[in-house]
């Protein structure tokens, strides 16, 4: 799979691996992502319970300016570092969602980003799928706003891996069918096979990426072969003008 070059930032939290602390901020709970391609900054995710989804903030609007500072020319860390502020104070967002331009403002409060229990599942899901392979799926409206390079590079391995967390679901789902002594054998069987599924998906990739790496280095050396042979008949044509002059 391409690497995701999605840029996942959480305001004002870190992340810890592949599990999250327990911590404490000041903002409005939203995670936000930067187009890399267009610079353009949406909102990826709302977390329940937070301002922003108290407030109505929808989930793929785009942030076009956060306290009448544009976003656009911002690093991420300069955006988040513009919505964090102490309690109380207000946050003032100009969005852009679906076409239509709008002004919302969401007071800033203390929230906790609990570190989550996984259930069963997921224990076992967390030993097939990469880390990314937890990533939502992209809002509409910013499918609709986000580069096409940024939309190749990224959806793609979004929507498989959650096509493949649904398969994996109906073998666990499957498992827990059988009586209580047989199903720790059964998600066992399930995950090994997952796992050699996904080691062979990452080697026909790799395969397929040396085929149209040498399929580009075709094109441009049959590229650099037409430029000389123009290049050569040019001169000939040259030289033949030339010796054509001097007999005259």
């Amino acid at each position: 799979m391409k690497k995701i070059l999605i840029s996942l930032i959480i305001v004002g939290m870190i992340s810890t691996g592949l599990a999250f602390a327990d911590i404490k901020y000041c903002g409005i709970g939203v995670r936000l992502v930067k187009d890399p391609y267009n610079k353009k900054v949406f909102v990826f995710k709302i977390f329940p319970n937070s301002m922003a989804a108290k407030t109505g903030l929808p989930e793929g609007a785009e942030i076009i300016s956060i306290n009448e500072q544009k976003v656009k020319k911002l690093n991420i860390d300069q955006v988040v570092n513009l919505v964090r502020g102490e309690e109380g104070t207000k946050v003032k967002l100009q969005i852009k969602y679906y076409n239509e331009e709008s002004i919302i403002e969401i007071p800033r409060a203390q929230f906790t980003f609990v570190e989550p229990e996984y259930d069963r599942f997921e224990v076992h899901w967390r030993q097939v799928a990469p880390p990314n392979a937890n990533i939502e799926p992209i809002p509409q409206n910013m499918i609709n706003n986000m580069s096409k390079k940024w939309f190749n590079e990224t959806v793609p391995i979004i929507n498989y891996w959650i096509a493949r967390k649904e398969k994996f679901k109906s073998g666990y789902d499957a498992c827990m069918t059988y009586p209580a002594n047989e199903q720790n054998a059964c998600l066992m069987n399930l995950t090994n096979r997952e796992i050699n599924k996904t080691a062979q998906d990452r080697q026909i990739e790799l395969q397929e990426n040396m085929i149209r790496q040498q399929a580009i280095q075709n094109n441009i050396n049959n590229f650099n072969q037409i430029q000389m042979n123009n290049n050569l008949q040019n001169i000939n044509n040259n030289l033949r003008n030339i010796n054509n002059k001097l007999m005259y």
